[in-house]
């Protein structure tokens, strides 16, 4: 065998190996917590804080699952011809179909879950932008009165509130869910300007081609959660009611019970028809919002509650 038949192997390895060098490196410098810390000590969270660094981590995998699907199989067939080299002859057809099935099924596997990465990167997109639609509506009720919390961490878990408002009218957990149409409902096609609304009965969402509950139930759960948190926490009940909203989509209302559920863009003249409640004093309200901006600071210590009920949601 001639040395400059390594040639190709070894830089292709060294290509292979650096790449991914990189990539963990880089990984671990974006999604490190010890300075992110200090630079974010004391501010507020924003709408989908929680989401932020799981996007991250789906995109740094995304990254590596596309380095190997591009690296692996060639690396493979540089290696596997070096025995032929040395022996003097080439390899017999049950040995060569048995390394291309092994290749063949090793691509499909990174392949698989590189496809399972960029969908739960999708997914956590949609989940993201829904909470930041429905946070900058929220925060135009500040001139009503009303305060406005994002992301308030529910426990020492990783559940959390998306948003929550408190002000005249009373105290609201508020549920933002991010649903895309179906492929053939999107734009201009499908059935128009309908393709982006959703009835609801009081019971279930009917959206384009299939029926939901479970945004219902959490927002539901949510609701209660707070209510056994500031009630503990004030010493006294408050009542907490829930709210969906559905940022992108209509919602056409075909019975009067149930919770809300409002489009994002309704959230103003909701909240503008509400009359002030009269156990909402300021001190109240001032009490409610001291505890949940303690909580809601980015770094901090945020003691434990009762989240089963949220997290079984």
């Amino acid at each position: 065998m001639y040395r400059w038949q390594w040639i190709p192997l070894v830089c292709f390895a060294v290509a292979f190996l650096a790449t991914l060098a990189v990539l963990t490196i880089g990984r671990n410098r974006a999604l490190g917590t010890g300075r992110r810390r200090e630079l974010l000590r004391d501010l507020m969270r924003g709408p989908g804080e929680s989401l932020r660094d799981p996007m991250q981590a789906a995109a740094w995998d995304a990254a590596e699952y596309a380095a190997l699907g591009l690296f692996l199989m060639p690396l493979l067939f540089f290696v596997f011809p070096l025995k032929a080299v040395y022996g003097g002859e080439l390899p017999e057809r049950a040995t060569l179909g048995a390394f291309l099935a092994a290749a063949a099924l090793l691509q499909g596997w990174i392949l698989w879950r590189l496809w399972g990465v960029l969908a739960e990167a999708r997914y956590l997109t949609l989940g993201y932008e829904a909470e930041v639609a429905v946070g900058q509506e929220l925060d135009g009720l500040r001139h009503l009165g009303y305060r406005v919390f994002h992301d308030v961490p529910a426990g020492e878990g990783e559940a959390h509130l998306d948003h929550v408002v408190v002000g005249p009218a009373g105290v609201f957990a508020v549920a933002a869910r991010g649903r895309d149409a179906p492929r053939g409902l999107r734009g201009n096609g499908g059935n128009g300007e309908h393709s982006w609304e959703v009835s609801y009965d009081g019971e279930s969402l009917q959206f384009p081609g299939w029926r939901e509950t479970l945004p219902l139930g959490q927002a539901m759960a949510q609701a209660e959660w707070l209510f056994e948190w500031l009630s503990e926490a004030l010493g006294e009940p408050v009542a907490v009611r829930p709210i969906l909203v559905l940022p992108g989509w209509s919602v056409k209302r075909t019975a009067v019970s149930g919770i809300p559920v409002l489009a994002a863009w309704r959230i103003q003249a909701y909240f503008e028809r509400m009359r002030p409640r009269a156990e909402m004093s300021d001190t109240l309200i001032e009490r409610i919002a001291g505890q949940l901006e303690q909580r809601c600071r980015v770094v901090a210590l945020v003691p434990a509650g009762p989240e089963e009920k949220l997290r079984a949601a």
